[in-house]
């Protein structure tokens, strides 16, 4: 086990802040995700998908808002991981948090989709009612596509978190174990956006396989970090 560069309470409150963060994208990412941005496309309908995003644009801006604070708690859960796994395996754990860097850098380009949207919404008769209805449109399917691609490298930093917390013997190895299936939803959903048009007749089977492992194992490790933290009987002394 590497030598750790914090103390057992320094590590338990940065155990907690990691808590804390995840929590915080839980809530504003299921918000954007299931309320804001999600179910606005309809399949093939242009004019349709940019009547449901001037309904709701309100909601839209309050989405885009919103992932806004997922990247940048990406990016602090990324750096608190890196120095609470150092333990585990230094270099895992710094390969786990730059999976990690990378997924959120994918994620904040594919989020500027929601920028050219507004910039669309903003021009007004500029751009002929077709034309703007079309690049709503594609912008929209743009961002869905681009954010599962993100995945696939999420998946790896879950499935590096997960191997990491098996071999932490201050953290529950269960954890790594179901970080395990989540990562591997993560990769299998990625990758199958790449290589299929769409899921067909299988597609909400295969939403609940990501989906559930996903909830699970990063809801539990979450709660871990906030309620119980870490072992500090367990946590190396400082080199």
């Amino acid at each position: 086990m590497d030598k750790s560069t914090l103390t057992a309470s320094q590590a338990q409150g940065l155990a907690r802040l990691t808590g804390f963060f995840y929590l915080l994208i839980f809530g504003f990412a299921i918000f954007a995700n299931m309320f804001a941005i999600g179910g606005l496309v309809v399949d093939g309908d242009p004019a349709a998908t940019t009547a449901n995003l001037m309904e709701n644009l309100g909601q839209f801006r309050l989405g885009a808002a919103a992932f806004v604070i997922v990247l940048i708690a990406d990016v602090i859960i990324s750096w608190s991981l890196y120095y609470l796994l150092i333990p585990a395996g230094r270099k895992l754990s710094l390969l786990s948090a730059l999976f990690r860097l990378v997924y959120t850098v994918m994620f904040a380009a594919v989020a500027l989709e929601f920028v050219h949207i507004l910039k669309i919404v903003e021009a007004g008769d500029a751009l002929s009612p077709v034309n703007a209805q079309a690049e709503i449109y594609l912008a929209l399917k743009s961002y869905g596509s681009g954010f599962a691609v993100s995945l696939v490298f999420f998946g790896i930093h879950i499935f590096l978190l997960g191997l990491l917390l098996v071999r932490a013997a201050y953290l529950p190895a269960l954890l790594g174990i179901l970080l395990f299936l989540a990562g591997a939803g993560y990769i299998v959903d990625g990758m199958g956006t790449l290589l299929f048009a769409d899921y067909g007749p299988f597609a909400k089977i295969i939403s609940m396989m990501v989906i559930l492992p996903a909830l699970v194992g990063e809801g539990a490790l979450t709660l871990w970090l906030l309620i119980r933290g870490l072992n500090p009987k367990k946590w190396p002394e400082v080199s």
